[in-house]
C-alpha cells in the first residue's frame, strides 16, 4: 500500500509543475471558500506575503488549514521587518542619542532585530530555508524507513 500511496504522491507532484495542475489546485482551494486566508488583517506587504508562502507550501504539499495561524504570524513579521528597514539608513537610525550625552540603541533598531528573530524562527517551523527543509525532509525520510521495517520474525521475536 505504501508504494501505491507513493505513486499517487509522485503522480500528484507531477500534475502540480504543469499549469494545468496549479489551475486544478487552485480551483479546488477556492471551492467552498476554502482558500487559505490569514487570521487577521496584514498590509499589502503582508498580504503578498502570505501569499508567496502559501504558494510555495502548497506546490510542495506541505500545508494543512491550520498553518495559517504560523504563516500569518510570519507575514505580519516579515511585513513589520520591511517597514522599519526602509527606514533604516545608517548609523544614526540604529543609536539614539539623548540630550545629556548618553546614548542607547534607537526603537526603530529594536524593533527590525525582534521582527528579523520572529521572522527566522517561525520561517524555521515552516521549512522555508535549504538547511531546514533538509532537517524535516531527513526527519520524514528516517520516520518512513522506520515504518517501513518489519517488525514480525525479528531478533526480538526469536527471544519469546
Amino acid at each position: 500500500m505504501t508504494k501505491a500511496l507513493d505513486k499517487m504522491r509522485m503522480a500528484v507532484q507531477d500534475l502540480n509543475e504543469t499549469k494545468e495542475g496549479r489551475e486544478v489546485k487552485d480551483a479546488i482551494r477556492k471551492i467552498g471558500g476554502e482558500e487559505l486566508q490569514p487570521i487577521f488583517q496584514l498590509d499589502e506587504d503582508g498580504e503578498r506575503l502570505f501569499n508567496i508562502v502559501v504558494d510555495y507550501l502548497s506546490d510542495r504539499g506541505l500545508i494543512e488549514s491550520v498553518d495559517v495561524i504560523t504563516i500569518t504570524m510570519l507575514a505580519k513579521s516579515l511585513a513589520i521587518y520591511i517597514e522599519v528597514a526602509r527606514h533604516m539608513h545608517g548609523y544614526g537610525d540604529a543609536i539614539q542619542i539623548y540630550p545629556n550625552g548618553t546614548s542607547n540603541v534607537s526603537g526603530a533598531f529594536t524593533a527590525l532585530s525582534k521582527a528579523q528573530d520572529q521572522v527566522l524562527k517561525l520561517s524555521a517551523k515552516l521549512g522555508l530555508s535549504p538547511m531546514d527543509r533538509s532537517r524535516i525532509l531527513g526527519a520524514a525520510s528516517n520516520a518512513k524507513a522506520a515504518n517501513n521495517k518489519s517488525s514480525e520474525g525479528d531478533e526480538i521475536d526469536d527471544l519469546i
